[in-house]
């Protein structure tokens, strides 16, 4: 019994000692596969991390320069309308805004003083004409009497009388002339009334205008400002649209008249008035009133580019302009992305799109867009 349990042992200590090299074996298989599984994991965690990216590649096309402001359409001309005259005013027939037509009165003046005036001169002019049949009488009485001297005498009073009645037939012309024009103000011109200097009882101050009225004839402007920057791919000439949103939107075709630096006192001069410019349009539409409220809209297509991108593409730091290109490279789990700069010239731009003249090619993948913020070298994931 003790010499087969001696021969047993050899045996059992081999058994043994392959169990603990499986075992070891399985622990090693086991913690294999837990660091596979583990490294999966942390790539797919980190895959989920990284930011996600929408990416665009070049291509050809037009930029196209919108300009747009907003302004009020107003009548080409005014007229300012007054009279000789500063009687006290006995009535006024319109108000501001009122519609008037050529020909219209618009204010009436007390006449009763200038009438009372004209009366008191007339009756002096009367008195003259008597005195020159007094003299002329005179004068045949002395060429009666051989009187010579009283004769030169009474002929000189008579040239000096009749000078007098010229002064005042020149007198009495002017005054007849006050009261047919300057009793009353009278629009010469068909418009709106958009100024009214008048009160009934007063008489209309000096150095001002009665009133004024806008002369319709001669048509209707747009005035509005934009950035320098957008008035120069525009010029005078050009066809243009405004839109009136009290018509429903209704667009309004004009002609752009007039570039120009904004006038003293418009809200756009002095500082910062550099990078305005004020643009002028004509407009012709019998609907128009003047005073509406409107959009200007005028676009300018540009000749073709070669590589166009979308203007979020498009960073900037203190080196100059650059885009971020998407590359890849090969990793130990398959294909890893990251963002690689790539500084480019810059040849325009408008409101969407940017024209690159050099830096990129069109197969390259450039970043518009990412989940989070992104510099050169970061990993990245491609948007689904």
């Amino acid at each position: 019994m003790e010499s087969l349990e001696t021969a047993l042992q050899p045996y059992e200590r081999q058994t043994g000692a392959s169990a603990r090299k499986r075992t070891i074996r399985s622990l090693i298989i086991a913690f294999a596969l837990l660091m596979i599984t583990l490294t999966l994991f942390s790539n797919t965690l980190l895959q989920f991390s990284l930011p996600q990216v929408t990416v665009e590649k070049a291509a050809p096309g037009a930029l196209s320069h919108d300009v747009s402001g907003t302004g009020t359409v107003e009548v080409m001309e005014t007229v300012d309308l007054n009279v000789d005259t500063r009687w006290t005013v006995e009535e006024v027939l319109v108000k501001v805004g009122d519609p008037v037509t050529a020909g219209q009165t618009l204010v009436t003046f007390k006449t009763d003083d200038a009438r009372g005036t004209l009366l008191d001169e007339e009756a002096r002019y009367e008195q003259k004409k008597l005195n020159v049949e007094k003299l002329q009488l005179s004068i045949i009485e002395a060429k009666k009497g051989g009187n010579a001297a009283q004769e030169r005498s009474l002929e000189r009073d008579l040239e000096s009388v009749k000078l007098d009645m010229q002064i005042q037939e020149r007198k009495l012309r002017q005054l007849r002339e006050q009261l047919n024009q300057g009793s009353k103000l009278v629009s010469t011109v068909t418009g709106t009334v958009i100024e009214l200097n008048a009160t009934a009882g007063l008489a209309p101050t000096g150095g001002r205008s009665i009133a004024r009225v806008t002369d319709v004839s001669k048509g209707y402007q747009f005035k509005t400002t934009v950035d320098s920057s957008k008035a120069k791919y525009i010029s005078e000439g050009d066809p243009v649209e405004v839109v009136i949103a009290a018509w429903s939107n209704a667009r309004l075709k004009g002609k752009l008249s007039v570039i120009r630096d904004p006038a003293a006192g418009t809200g756009s001069s002095g500082a910062g008035a550099d990078s305005r410019k004020e643009l002028v349009v004509e407009l012709t539409d019998s609907r128009l009133k003047g005073g509406e409220s409107g959009e200007l809209l005028a676009s300018k297509k540009m000749p073709q580019s070669r590589m166009l991108v979308s203007n979020a593409a498009v960073r900037e730091d203190s080196a100059g302009k650059y885009v971020l290109v998407l590359k890849q490279t090969k990793g130990p789990l398959g294909n890893e992305s990251y963002a690689q700069r790539s500084a480019v010239t810059i040849v325009d731009a408008d409101d969407e799109k940017t024209s690159i003249e050099s830096g990129v090619s069109p197969l390259d993948q450039i970043i518009v867009s990412g989940s989070k913020p992104i510099r050169e070298g970061d990993r990245v994931m491609l948007a689904e």
